[in-house]
């Protein structure tokens, strides 16, 4: 099953995309599709899942971007066998690596049969519009855990005249110690043809398995996160700029939420009284609001559905970025889009509290904080009685961003976004594809 758009010949160059979990991706890698659209390469959106379809549909901006021009062609490849069938190859072939399988000559030849079925299945349900490229020099970019995943050499078996590119599902800040410093080395090797493209020399510390990701063949490049640069900003940040400064025109305050359901990081309760002291809190402070709420992609069961009724809250699927330039002030239940709003000029909250919800925050004197906070991007909330404050604080100031002082993680990972385009099209000009 797949779907496409028409699609005009553009250039001589051509781009592949591979997207298999969320609409992050598609976000991450979005700055880098329009900056080979403008050097005339014709590109190939490929949805491995329906998951990462309707993600990607439910997020107004990503989808108008990739729906409404004419040089980039849709692909859906996502349905029930072609998802089985690679969850199922996923697993045969981690379990084979665990066990050492290969050394087996009976196991292994069992895995290589199951293999080699599950790549001609793969190749014969994926459409021509893709498989016809394979002769062509290209560019493949696709999520760094594809590594992981068998398809990730069958394609590149297949496809072994491109380039390969791996990239972060979302801007997410991997490094735990952003205090250290980290060595890096700037040379390229440019002689490899896959590259592993990530914000910061820490984050590689921290993501690496010791196995396809610490292979020699994978060229590091540390480049920030392509939305974060200031030309990708530019725009939006007038449109953020303009609307807070119509505060005084307007009736009402506008309050993004950024939230987070219960699972991994907050159980039921967690989440349900950040939902309802969010709500109760605004509503004392702030009288003339509109709550948006901005549902993490895997938030399904949401005490935010049970306040449906409360005509201030309305729950929005927009991209975070456009909410951003409507929005007066935000808060967040530890989200990384708290870094979207911040580089806008949004003043954000950060409602969590890290020493009762302390997976993956960063160890602090007498406890626990969050990244966000160390970088100095949020304002911290653990508390309802400290949010109720930081918002009459931010009332008084007219909903001002602080200065604060900012982590030099923070300004390295940002002067990165700011020129990942030189690391980038370094790379391109070498093979001549610039």
């Amino acid at each position: 099953m797949h779907a496409t758009k028409n699609l005009k010949t553009y250039g001589d160059k051509s781009a592949i995309v591979f997207l298999s979990g969320s609409a992050g991706e598609l976000d991450w890698i979005l700055p880098v599709i329009d900056s080979l659209i403008n050097n005339r390469f014709e590109v190939k959106i490929v949805f491995l899942t329906r998951h990462v379809r309707n993600s990607v549909k439910e997020n107004k901006m990503l989808e108008e971007y990739i729906s409404y021009n004419e040089k980039i062609e849709l692909i859906l490849f996502g349905g029930i066998l072609n998802e089985v069938a690679d969850k199922i190859s996923y697993l045969l072939l981690r379990l084979s690596l665990k066990i050492k399988s290969r050394k087996n000559f009976h196991f292994g030849g069992i895995f290589n049969l199951f293999d080699k079925a599950f790549e001609i299945l793969f190749f014969s349900r994926l459409p021509n519009e893709v498989k016809n490229f394979s002769n062509k020099i290209n560019l493949v970019f696709m999520e760094y855990p594809g590594l992981r995943r068998p398809r990730d050499l069958w394609i590149r078996n297949r496809f072994g005249r491109s380039l390969f590119f791996y990239f972060p599902h979302s801007p997410h800040i991997y490094t735990e110690d952003i205090d250290k410093t980290y060595l890096e080395n700037d040379e390229i090797d440019f002689s490899k043809k896959q590259f592993l493209l990530l914000g910061h020399p820490g984050d590689f510390h921290v993501i690496n398995d010791g196995n396809e990701l610490a292979s020699d063949s994978l060229e590091k490049v540390y480049i920030g996160h392509p939305k974060y640069s200031a030309n990708w900003l530019k725009g939006l940040n007038d449109k953020a700029q303009n609307f807070r400064n119509s505060k005084d025109k307007r009736n009402k305050i506008n309050i993004l939420v950024l939230s987070r359901g219960s699972g991994s990081y907050l159980d039921e309760e967690g989440h349900s009284n950040l939902v309802e002291t969010t709500v109760n809190e605004v509503s004392n402070i702030i009288p003339n609001h509109n709550i948006l709420v901005k549902k993490h992609p895997r938030e399904t069961n949401s005490h935010w559905d049970k306040l449906s009724n409360n005509l201030s809250i309305n729950i929005v699927n927009d991209h975070i970025l456009k909410l951003a330039t409507e929005s007066d002030l935000v808060i967040s239940y530890w989200t990384s889009g708290a870094m979207d709003c911040f580089m806008l000029g949004v003043p954000v909250i950060e409602y969590f509290d890290p020493n009762r919800f302390n997976k993956q925050q960063v160890p602090d004197i007498g406890g626990f904080t969050t990244i966000y906070r160390k970088l100095g991007i949020v304002i911290s909330a653990n508390t309802n009685l400290e949010l109720r404050h930081s918002l009459l604080s931010l009332k008084n100031d007219s909903f001002k961003i602080r200065n604060n002082a900012l982590h030099p993680h923070y300004e390295n990972l940002i002067n990165r976004s700011n020129h990942w385009q030189t690391k980038f099209e370094s790379i391109l000009r070498f093979n001549n594809l610039n």
